[in-house]
């Protein structure tokens, strides 16, 4: 008989967490089991990439305003029943917050409950985000039969604020290698990119935490340095204005491009001789790795799970500390040093096995059967 698994997430918006569990859901053998995906709010373009066997559905059409506060209205357990109607062998709440609330009031009918946390929990705030208060969050935590972490990283920084006593997995995301060699060889057509430069990028929202502004002041530095250099920020925010601005007050506008939301970057991604990382905190980079799995060097300051990826000692990309001047001066060597660019791409090619779909889509199999 199959297992029925259902994966709770607030919605299917244009993330990191979104896009790993299509791909998780998508490459789970559905000869063994029956998966659905159910969303707080249907929105986001990750909805239509979901396979046809993959049964979906929402509790509410879109996000309503201050969702956040009326939902704790209710009881986790009240809220439970209010939004997960069927029965399930397995409850797997794939975000930390709101949705471990909700899987936290599952009765105790005999389903196995997951939590599975993609984000490092560096504070009391982040913590108890989504419950009412330390207590609720607590308590819902300990519901949960196994916890999944993204990364080593993230596991140590939740037991550090919380430990549940249970079962812990690090379990790393799911990437759909051949699909984004096959987007790769797209070439792209709005923006262009420019083969006569030394081309590098980021990729990810454009929000603070990711660190848009350190990228443009070494875009800056790499041209007062003579290299000819143009930088691409692949993705779409709230900052996309206030990072024009400071390009222009930069002096460097002509020099950088903004190619909004891509439902395949991996066509920029591939033909860019670098991939930075200037974030304040990250679970499992899924831009690091896909830059991995299409031999793209990656060099990033030293945030959650980076080490993980590319090797305790460098091997396979570089890892900085996290500060201004020790990011640059890493950048500045892929440029100047032609022959470090080309070992560093090789390397990224060869830890790019580490995260073929195939092998990671069976353990994580072997992990459910074993619930």
């Amino acid at each position: 008989m199959k297992k029925r698994i259902l994966f709770l997430i607030h919605d299917l918006g244009p993330r990191g967490a979104e896009k790993v569990l299509v791909n998780l859901v998508n490459g789970l053998d559905k000869s063994l089991f029956d998966v659905s995906v159910k969303t707080l709010f249907n929105w986001g373009p990750n909805i239509r990439f979901l396979s046809p066997e993959v049964n979906y559905s929402y509790w509410m059409p879109m996000d309503i305003r201050g969702n956040s506060h009326w939902m704790k209205l209710w009881s986790p357990e009240q809220i439970y029943k209010t939004i997960i109607h069927d029965q399930y062998d397995v409850v797997v709440s794939f975000l930390e917050g709101p949705c471990a609330r909700v899987v936290g009031g599952c009765p105790l009918d005999g389903t196995k409950i997951i939590d599975w946390i993609h984000t490092p929990i560096l504070n009391e705030a982040k913590f108890t985000e989504g419950f009412r208060n330390r207590s609720e969050a607590e308590r819902c935590y300990s519901r949960a039969d196994v916890m999944v972490f993204v990364s080593g990283d993230v596991k140590d920084a939740f037991l550090k604020r919380y430990d549940p006593g249970k079962e812990t997995r690090v379990l790393y995301n799911i990437f759909d290698s051949t699909g984004i060699r096959e987007m790769s060889l797209q070439s792209p057509a709005e923006p262009p990119m420019y083969p006569d430069k030394l081309n590098w990028c980021g990729i990810g929202r454009l929000i603070p935490p990711k660190g848009w502004d350190r990228m443009m002041n070494i875009q800056k530095k790499l041209l007062e340095d003579g290299f000819p250099a143009h930088f691409y920020l692949i993705g779409e925010g709230p900052q996309r204005n206030e990072l024009i601005d400071l390009a222009d007050r930069l002096g460097i506008r002509d020099s950088v491009t903004f190619t909004g939301y891509q439902t395949n970057p991996y066509q920029y991604l591939a033909r860019c001789m670098l991939f930075v990382c200037a974030s304040e905190r990250e679970g499992l980079s899924t831009a690091a790795v896909e830059s991995l799995l299409l031999g793209t060097p990656v060099c990033t300051v030293d945030v959650g799970g980076m080490k993980e990826i590319l090797g305790n000692n460098c091997e396979f990309g570089i890892v900085t500390e996290n500060d201004d001047t020790a990011l640059y001066r890493a950048v500045q060597r892929f440029f100047a040093e032609p022959e470090y660019r080309l070992y560093y791409a090789n390397q990224a090619a060869e830890r790019g096995k580490l995260f073929e779909r195939g092998n990671a889509v069976r353990q994580i199999e072997k992990f459910l059967i074993s619930l």
